[in-house]
């Protein structure tokens, strides 16, 4: 029961990390200036594949069309969902209907590896 608490302590500390470091220089062109945009829009892609890559789980990546824009989460090794950016949206995430997909790298791109850098610094200091 420990391991587990630690696990998901962890998880929860990995997640904060990845969206206190989500900044503007991070996001493409088309979502710099959108109107009514928050904190978390546009941050989807790179802060899923940051998990991806920073998380010791099992993680498949999953896509979806909602709310004019197409939005990237995961799911773990349980179909549970992590999603680090659900909160850009104003309705919910219809989740079911979500495509599995992968990234369009296998390596972090560069923006991943800003925020990679990012979080790890926060760890190490």
């Amino acid at each position: 029961m420990k391991k587990q608490d630690n696990s998901n302590k962890l998880q929860f500390n990995l997640i904060s990390s990845i969206v206190n470091n989500l900044s503007d220089d991070l996001l493409k062109n088309e979502y710099k200036n959108l109107d009514g945009k928050n904190k978390y829009t546009g941050h989807c892609y790179v802060a899923s594949e940051t998990y991806y890559h920073l998380s010791n789980e099992e993680l498949s990546v999953y896509h979806i069309k909602h709310e004019g824009s197409t939005h990237w989460f995961l799911k773990n090794d349980k179909s549970e969902i992590i999603d680090l950016t659900a909160s850009q949206f104003k309705t919910n995430v219809p989740y079911d209907r979500a495509k599995r997909g992968f990234f369009l790298t296998k390596k972090p791109s560069k923006r991943c590896q800003i925020l990679i850098d990012r979080v790890l610094n926060n760890y190490l200091v």
